[in-house]
C-alpha cells in the first residue's frame, strides 16, 4: 500500500485523513497547527516537522488558498525539497488556474507531477468526506492519474478526469460564480416578494409545480442557508477575486461578477464573512431592505445519499 503525504488538516483535510487511514494507507502528516494532527497521530498517521518531510510517492495538498499553497510548495523545507524524481503532488486546494500552471512547472523541473483537482460536496466535508460522498475533479497527464486512480477511488464516488491540472481549478471558480450569482437574486427575489406581503414558500412550490425545476432546486439551496451545507463567505469571496484578478489579466471585463464581489464586500464589512455564503447573503439582505426573511427557510434536512461504486469519468482530449 503506498505511503501518503498529506499537508494541510482543516475541514477537509482532516477526515480524507481519516478516510485515507481507514483504507490502510500508510499517512505521513503535516499542518502549522500541530495540535490539528493529534487524532490522525492517535489513527496510525506519523507527524513530520515540515512539507519537505511528508513528501511522499503521493502527496495531497488540502489548504485553503494558493498563498498557503506556494508556502507549503515553495518555502523552506517545502515540498519542493523533499520531492524525488516520480513523486506526484496532488493538489485538492482552494487554488486558482495561474497558481496551478505556476507548480505545475516547478514539479515538472523537479522530474515529479503535478495534479490539481477539486473536492466537491453536497454538505458539510466532515458529514461528507468520511462516507465517500464526494466528487473529485482532476486534471493531468493520463499516466499520473492512472497511478493515483486507486487513491481517489478510495476517497470519492465519482472521479471526473481532465487534461490539465489548471482546468479543475477554473471549472470550480466557474461554479462558484453562477452560484453567488444565484444567492445574490434569490435573496433579492425573496426580500421583494416579502415586501408585498408574498409568503416566498408560495414562490417555491410554484416552481416546482409548474416545471421549473432548475429555478426551485436553486431558491431551495438559499432556503436552506442556514444548514451549512456550502463554504464559508470568506471563501467564495476569495474565489471571486481570483476570478476577477485573471479577467483582469485578460482585459476581460465581467461586470456582474464585480457586482457580486462589492455584495461580498458589502457582507463582510458586516461581520458576516464566517457564515455560509447564503447565509451570509440572506443577513445581508435583511440588513439592507429592513425585511425579515425568515420565512424563506427550510429547516428539515436533505436525504443523504447511501455510498456507491465510485464512478470515473474522463472528459477532454489526453
Amino acid at each position: 500500500m503506498k505511503t501518503v503525504g498529506l499537508i494541510g488538516l482543516g475541514n477537509a483535510g482532516k477526515p480524507i485523513g481519516e478516510r485515507l487511514l481507514g483504507k490502510g494507507y500508510s499517512l505521513r502528516i503535516f499542518d502549522l497547527r500541530a495540535a490539528a494532527g493529534q487524532e490522525l497521530i492517535q489513527q496510525g498517521a506519523v507527524a513530520t516537522a515540515s512539507p519537505a518531510e511528508a513528501t511522499s510517492e503521493v502527496t495531497i495538498t488540502v489548504l485553503p488558498s494558493s498563498d498557503e499553497v506556494r508556502a507549503a510548495v515553495m518555502g523552506d523545507r517545502g515540498i519542493l525539497a523533499g520531492m524525488k524524481p516520480g513523486f506526484i503532488l496532488l493538489d485538492l486546494s482552494g487554488t486558482d488556474p495561474v497558481c496551478a500552471r505556476e507548480i505545475d512547472k516547478l514539479v515538472q523541473e523537479k522530474r515529479g507531477e503535478f495534479l490539481g483537482g477539486t473536492l466537491h460536496a453536497d454538505g458539510a466535508p466532515a458529514l461528507t468526506i468520511p462516507k465517500g460522498l464526494v466528487s473529485i475533479v482532476v486534471g493531468g497527464k493520463k499516466k499520473s492519474l492512472e497511478a493515483c486512480i486507486s487513491i481517489l477511488k478510495d476517497l470519492a464516488q465519482k472521479i471526473i478526469l481532465l487534461p490539465e491540472p489548471w482546468i479543475p481549478k477554473a471549472l470550480k471558480i466557474s461554479i462558484i460564480l453562477l452560484s453567488t450569482a444565484n444567492t445574490i437574486m434569490a435573496a433579492e427575489i425573496c426580500s421583494w416578494l416579502v415586501a408585498q406581503g408574498i409568503n416566498p414558500r408560495l414562490f417555491l412550490k410554484v416552481a416546482k409545480e409548474t416545471g421549473s425545476s432548475a429555478t426551485a432546486s436553486r431558491i431551495e439551496q438559499f432556503f436552506r442557508r442556514n444548514k451549512n451545507y456550502g463554504g464559508a463567505l470568506s471563501n467564495s469571496h476569495k474565489d471571486l477575486r481570483h476570478a476577477l484578478k485573471l479577467a483582469a489579466d485578460l482585459n476581460l471585463p465581467l461586470p456582474f461578477s464585480s457586482l457580486a464581489n462589492q455584495i461580498q464586500e458589502m457582507a463582510r464589512a458586516n461581520g458576516l464573512a464566517r457564515l455560509p455564503s447564503p447565509a451570509a447573503i440572506g443577513r445581508l439582505y435583511e440588513l439592507l431592505t429592513g425585511v425579515n426573511l425568515g420565512k424563506a427557510v427550510l429547516e428539515d434536512e436533505r436525504p443523504v445519499a447511501e455510498p456507491g461504486q465510485p464512478r470515473i469519468i474522463e472528459l477532454g482530449d489526453f
